[in-house]
């Protein structure tokens, strides 16, 4: 479980603004206010999304440049993030970073990048 202590951290060490944040995941800036000041928990989903990103931010292998990475949390959203870690190689050690990798890597059933095929004119 992710709290609110954490969350703020990993909000700051981004330099992201709560609005900025809140943006980036898909939900409103009070919610945000709310999880950092501890009156509300982020549900199943949203917490995986900040422990993924909290892993990805954590990762040695990976220097991360926080301007770059809030840039991208604006443009793609946390899920944009994630998959973009997974095609690049990096595990995510919890569901979400586990499902996306699944589909990046590949399974019986076929590899995300087969969703993207060019049509044959």
């Amino acid at each position: 479980m992710i709290d609110s202590k954490e969350i703020k951290e990993l909000r700051e060490k981004l330099g992201a603004t709560q609005s900025e944040f809140a943006k980036a995941l898909g939900i409103s800036f009070s919610t945000v206010s709310r999880w950092e000041s501890g009156l509300a928990e982020p549900d199943d989903t949203q917490e995986e999304q900040l422990v993924a990103l909290k892993q990805l931010l954590e990762n040695k292998e990976i220097a991360v440049d926080s301007r770059k990475m809030k840039k991208m949390l604006s443009l793609m959203g946390i899920g944009g993030v994630i998959a973009t870690a997974a095609i690049a190689g990096f595990t995510i050690s919890n569901p979400l970073g586990a499902a996306i990798s699944s589909l990046v890597k590949g399974s019986a059933t076929g590899k995300l990048m087969d969703l993207f095929k060019k049509s044959k004119i």
